[in-house]
């Protein structure tokens, strides 16, 4: 039998999806630790959405003692199939003797909002004086209900659908020490925090505090437009070129292994189509707010 072949695009689309998603559809039993999911049953398996990736960290393959990467790998590190067998099931692609992807149902998880404060006091200290950040955008932030503070004081930052109704929200602590991050369940990637511009370049950001930190930094791209993906899969940013005409993209992902990596799988997956641009933070720093911070002590 031929074997089936794919083109470079595909195999990024598929090494572009989103590994917690992967994991649900697989049916993996995720315990939530923090910031990763462990994965019950597997001796050390933590899934970390925020990077896209996984690690194994009692995987015997051969003489590793770990075992790890992106939605390719776990799909044929927990099915046991090849490379090509992981990418048709990834892509949904049907017909294939060797593997077909099996449906799985979805548990479906009511999205609500957190409970809002009754003042925005503490996550103003937070993000003008610890982060840096300049007042108006925290003001143009609140202004567009993409932020508000919880009962807790954190920061939650809310992302709209092309309709205007909350479908993401994620949850920044304002504690200096072990600060809490956290997705509410029940919400859709594709339409992570947004901020919609008059230009046709788009900015593209690892988290919303990063993008707040660029406009701090940059002010005049508030002309712009800017996506933070809130994880590094490119779920948001697929949905957002559907709605609006984009011809340049910078790509401002953390200067650390997996945020060089998903930049260079990004620039491959898009390049043919957009002008895609790598600007990352300073060297020295690992994202934008690390370069404010360094340079307003």
């Amino acid at each position: 039998m031929r074997r089936k072949r794919f083109s470079r695009e595909q195999i990024l689309e598929a090494d572009l999806r989103d590994i917690l998603e992967v994991a649900k559809e697989l049916n993996l039993p995720l315990e939530r630790k923090r910031n990763t999911y462990k994965v019950s049953g597997y001796g050390g398996l933590y899934i970390t959405p925020e990077k896209n990736a996984f690690n194994c960290f009692s995987a015997n393959l051969g003489n590793a003692n770990n075992y790890g990467g992106g939605p390719i790998q776990l799909v044929m590190f927990i099915q046991g199939c090849t490379f090509i067998e992981a990418v048709s099931y990834l892509l949904g692609i049907r017909g294939l003797d060797t593997y077909k992807r099996e449906p799985v149902k979805k548990e479906t998880v009511e999205f609500s909002l957190p409970e809002r404060a009754e003042s925005f006091r503490h996550i103003y200290a937070y993000l003008i004086k610890t982060r840096k950040i300049d007042r108006w955008v925290v003001d143009k932030f609140i202004e567009k209900k993409m932020l508000y503070e919880n009962r807790y004081h954190s920061c939650v930052f809310v992302g709209y659908d092309y309709e205007g109704v909350p479908r993401q929200c994620v949850i920044r602590g304002t504690m200096t020490n072990k600060p809490f991050k956290g997705e509410v369940q029940g919400s859709d990637k594709r339409f992570a925090v947004h901020l919609p511009g008059e230009s046709k370049i788009l900015h593209v950001y690892e988290a919303p505090i990063d993008l707040m930190s660029y406009l701090t930094l940059y002010p005049d791209a508030i002309k712009d437009h800017h996506v933070a993906l809130c994880c590094l899969a490119d779920t948001a940013l697929k949905e957002y070129l559907k709605h609006y005409d984009i011809q340049k993209i910078f790509l401002h992902l953390d200067n650390d292994k997996w945020g060089r990596e998903q930049t260079k799988k990004l620039r491959d997956c898009y390049g043919s189509k957009y002008d895609v641009w790598d600007e990352a933070p300073f060297n020295g720093y690992k994202d934008f707010n690390e370069q404010l911070v360094g340079k307003n002590p």
